[in-house]
């Protein structure tokens, strides 16, 4: 049982849907997982931890395994 509900597209703040626009133009799709939905009521804990996957997760997947 989760304390914090997860965060839709529909319901973020101006500053978190940036976030899952930058998510979902990176990742290529139209979805967000509950993953970041979960941290979402944190947005600077949502901003750091995407930029470190992301940054990391660019350098470090071979072009076959991103997909």
């Amino acid at each position: 049982m989760s304390i914090f509900g997860l965060i839709e597209y529909a319901d973020a703040s101006a500053e978190v849907r940036a976030i899952y626009d930058d998510i979902m133009a990176t990742r290529k799709t139209e979805w967000i997982n509950n993953f970041w939905k979960s941290i979402a009521h944190d947005p600077v804990m949502l901003k750091r931890t995407w930029e470190d996957i992301s940054r990391s997760w660019r350098r470090a997947l071979d072009p076959l395994t991103r997909k």
